[in-house]
């Protein structure tokens, strides 16, 4: 088994900074900024001080609330009315000096945690300012703690300041990450170089967002979950793959290839079918072999459980069909080693995005992994496997040590082994390949990695399996 240590980067590019060029923040750009500096990530902020103009920086502050909004359904952003409360008591409670009380560390944990449930003042000393408090919070459906912990204390000294240090910045951080209700909302560039207006993200009552809300099955349809991997945010990023089955959809002899086109849109819902995301766009493509034309679909959400909807749509005889499958979307930023699943892939290609292409989800910047329904190849093919690691331990010297094993088995035992990986780095994105399946026995084969976190002393494994079928090449 061939290893390939550079074959993407680590993180799918869902909040790229759109622009190299930018003007200085005007007067109202800046105030806006130091409004909603408790909860906005360092990533938004690097984009928003990098955009082209005034104009681009409005546009940015329409898709930041829309991320924030707990149903976009409804006309009124309920997280935005909340916050705006809870900064202006923060400005009025917690002011130090010239320090507006939002943007000191009691403001910021007022805004992220609401009021706490106990104050205790604490010795003040000779030091001039406020009085140093203790504040403890209790946990409750909104506000849970690691640990199983029923509640946490947290102390300010006489200017509003956590004495913790930087640790209880980052778990903020995290807080603030949680507030984001719809991460597939994003501040990407569009084909100008602009970033796309929220308008064109949002759902649009098209037959395909009809379907969606009110589910037929006017053909067979199947749909299947494929790769996992960290977004920026605190988000997760999921691509998954269509299924429509041979002669459910219109296709077209065009130099000797069968072309069809289909629109496929998605709807997350959240707990209590809270729409969480949703998107569309229009496809077309090749259809497979067998007849069948296979789609993605991908969608960027919270950690979390939802109820995940496809529709596929016919544009020439508006006929479709939706999938429901519970999701569970896994949380790659918590503390210590963590895995994605394994995904097996036919072939991996450097190629521009093109958002029409069946398999446009599963593209990561200039690199378009292509992925088999259903894991089956045949003994023609070559096959790469790939995981992300993420959080291995890091040493005194700023390095880590995680150690990735790669291996093919059948019945039990190995028939490939790739030679160990070792990485220094906290993230990663192991993969070996291609592996080519000529000398594979038809049959079920179990590919699997095993990481070794050496610092931490954490091991996790993945496993996938595949199907190899005799080519009809051979």
């Amino acid at each position: 088994m061939s290893v390939n240590r550079q074959l993407v980067g680590l993180v799918l590019a869902l909040l790229a900074a759109p622009a190299l060029r930018a003007d200085k923040l005007d007067n109202d750009s800046k105030k806006w900024l130091e409004g909603v500096r408790p909860i906005m990530l360092a990533e938004e902020e690097k984009i928003f001080k990098g955009l082209k103009d005034k104009a681009e920086r409005q546009e940015f502050q329409k898709i930041f609330w829309a991320r924030r909004d707990p149903d976009l359904e409804t006309p009124a952003n309920e997280y935005q009315v909340e916050y705006e409360k809870l900064r202006g008591e923060a400005d009025a409670k917690f002011k130090v000096g010239g320090t507006p009380g939002s943007l000191t560390d009691c403001g910021r944990i007022y805004i992220l945690l609401g009021p706490p449930d106990d104050v205790k003042k604490r010795e003040r000393g000779e030091r001039p300012g406020r009085t140093p408090e203790s504040w403890t919070f209790k946990e409750r459906p909104s506000l849970t703690f690691k640990g199983g912990q029923a509640q946490i204390e947290i102390d300010f000294d006489e200017n509003c300041l956590l004495p913790q240090g930087a640790r209880m910045g980052e778990q903020l951080n995290r807080v603030a990450e949680g507030r984001l209700a719809n991460p597939n909302l994003n501040y990407r560039p569009g084909t100008d170089g602009r970033v796309v207006k929220l308008a064109d993200q949002l759902p649009k009552p098209t037959p395909t967002m009809a379907l969606l809300k009110a589910p037929r099955q006017d053909f067979s349809t199947a749909a299947e979950s494929t790769l996992f991997l960290r977004s920026p945010g605190g988000a997760t990023y999921m691509a998954g793959l269509l299924r429509l089955e041979p002669g459910t959809v219109t296709a077209q002899d065009v130099a000797g290839k069968k072309l069809a086109k289909a629109s496929v849109g998605i709807r997350a819902l959240a707990e209590g079918d809270k729409l969480a995301a949703s998107a569309e766009r229009a496809v077309s493509g090749e259809l497979q072999p067998d007849g069948a034309f296979v789609v993605s679909y991908g969608v960027a959400l919270k950690p979390g459980s939802y109820t995940l909807k496809v529709a596929a749509l016919d544009p020439g005889t508006e006929k479709g069909s939706v999938v429901s499958q519970a999701l569970t979307m896994p949380d790659f930023g918590l503390e210590g080693l963590s895995l994605s699943p394994l995904i097996v892939l036919r072939d991996v290609q450097e190629l521009p995005p093109n958002n029409e292409d069946p398999l446009a989800a599963f593209q990561l910047g200039p690199m378009r992994f292509v992925p088999r329904y259903g894991n089956q190849f045949t003994t023609a093919d070559a096959i790469t496997l790939l995981t992300f690691l993420y959080n291995a331990k890091v040493d005194e010297a700023g390095k880590a040590a995680a150690t990735v094993s790669f291996a093919i088995l059948k019945d039990g035992k190995p028939v490939a082994r790739a030679e160990d990986l070792v990485f220094e780095t906290a993230d990663a994105g192991p993969s070996v390949g291609p592996v080519p399946l000529k000398d594979y026995k038809p049959g079920k084969y179990l590919a699997q990695v095993k990481v070794r976190d050496n610092i931490a002393k954490k091991d996790l494994t993945q496993e996938a399996f595949f199907e190899v079928k005799q080519s009809n090449e051979q």
